[in-house]
């Protein structure tokens, strides 16, 4: 089987992209009979005026005429891999979103392979914020196409089938849950050597991870935020209460966004910092041995969830932490990231009580993540079957008489 896979987005720096990105492709290619080629994530969401982005269900109309009547539309790169393909899997992941060009990107690549190209096309890992109408008359019009869609959480599923009242999708868990960090005693000595957890162009002070510590992360509502400032002095303010009421602080930048706000944190109080770069198992062994995870990122929270690292949550920049903290911690709060600097003192009680609700905690966290971890499972479940009938076909064709 020809399968075409995109977007890879382990061509992202994101930590959550990379992990997915990697698993994904990986994943399929152990799939015996699976030949793949790829598009990276960043043709979804690079500024290429040659390349479309539909702004309306008509928009996507016209760009698949304009396909079928032979004009490329800016589309020379992609087309020949849809035409040349078998299956198309796509990691939808949190593409879906108003304001954003990738997912009306996600959404027409979908719609060329299902309705000009006639390919079986499985959209995986979504996550769906639908509230743009003219984003969400598209998604209600391409997404019932296909043959699969996997949503990851609740929420999405509610919000598509608002939309799309027959709608047919299976939801599956982030492919995130199945990470697995490393017991803390395979590497708290290395955390004390200066450097080991230095990633250009950020570096890494040396840390006692055999003492109690505490993961901090910014949050994607962030975005476009960084300028003059921005939330970095609320986070510096933050920081230091929890290094002085809780425990240590290691500083997380999972993702651009937060780098450019924990490097200001980092310069301010000189906490830890583990970079944009780090390699991705690197930073989950950290976030899943911390006594307590604070943030506003969705795999970030997850990696620490692994470990069994209780989380208290900020906003994000669509209803992710609050789901995510319905699977986890159901009556807690999930925190105004925007908010910051009036809610230090409410955050830093909840990351205490965290910590002193101790190990029975943990097994709870544990306990909920292994039980997302099983939900990932059967998640290729569509490619196998195909491959198998493929397979069946094939043994027929040759067991005929000559």
């Amino acid at each position: 089987m020809k399968l075409l896979y995109a977007p890879d987005t382990a061509d992202h720096p994101n930590w959550g992209c990379r992990f997915m990105g990697d698993w994904y492709r990986q994943a399929l290619v152990n799939l015996d009979g699976v030949r793949m080629r790829r598009i990276g994530s960043r043709w979804f969401f690079h500024d290429d005026p040659k390349v479309p982005a539909p702004l309306s269900w008509p928009d996507m109309i016209a760009i698949a005429q304009a396909v079928r009547d032979g004009r490329d539309q800016g589309l020379a790169d992609v087309l020949p891999l849809l035409a040349g393909c078998d299956l198309v899997f796509m990691n939808g992941e949190n593409f879906i979103r108003p304001g954003t060009m990738k997912g009306r990107r996600l959404l027409m690549l979908a719609y060329l392979a299902k309705v000009v190209f006639g390919k079986p096309v499985v959209m995986a890992n979504l996550t769906l914020d639908l509230s743009e109408p003219a984003l969400a008359e598209m998604a209600a019009q391409v997404l019932p196409l296909l043959d699969e869609v996997q949503i990851r959480e609740a929420v999405s599923v509610e919000q598509y089938r608002t939309h799309v009242p027959q709608a047919r999708c299976v939801e599956f868990a982030d492919v995130g849950w199945t990470a697995r960090p490393a017991p803390l005693a395979a590497w708290a000595a290395m955390a004390r050597r200066d450097g080991h957890f230095n990633a250009w162009p950020d570096r890494c002070a040396a840390f006692d991870a055999g003492r109690p510590y505490v993961t901090v992360s910014a949050s994607s509502v962030f975005v476009g935020a960084g300028q003059h400032g921005g939330p970095a002095e609320a986070f510096v303010a933050l920081c230091r209460r929890l290094e002085q009421d809780v425990a240590q602080v290691v500083l997380v930048a999972p993702c651009e966004v937060d780098a450019s706000i924990m490097r200001k944190v980092q310069a301010a109080t000189g906490f830890p910092l583990l970079g944009l770069n780090l390699p991705v198992v690197q930073g989950i062994d950290v976030l899943g041995n911390a006594r307590v995870h604070v943030g506003g990122r969705w795999h970030p929270g997850i990696f620490a969830a692994t470990g069994g690292t209780p989380l208290v949550a900020m906003g994000a920049n669509t209803h992710k932490m609050a789901t995510l903290m319905q699977q986890l911690h159901p009556d807690e709060p999930v925190f105004d990231a925007l908010g910051l600097a009036s809610q230090v003192d409410a955050i830093v009680a909840r990351a205490r009580a965290q910590v002193e609700a101790g190990p029975a905690l943990r097994a709870q966290v544990l306990q909920q993540a292994a039980a997302m971890r099983a939900r990932v499972e059967g998640n290729l479940g569509f490619v196998a079957r195909r491959l198998a009938a493929a397979g069946d076909a094939q043994a027929a064709l040759s067991s005929r008489p000559t």
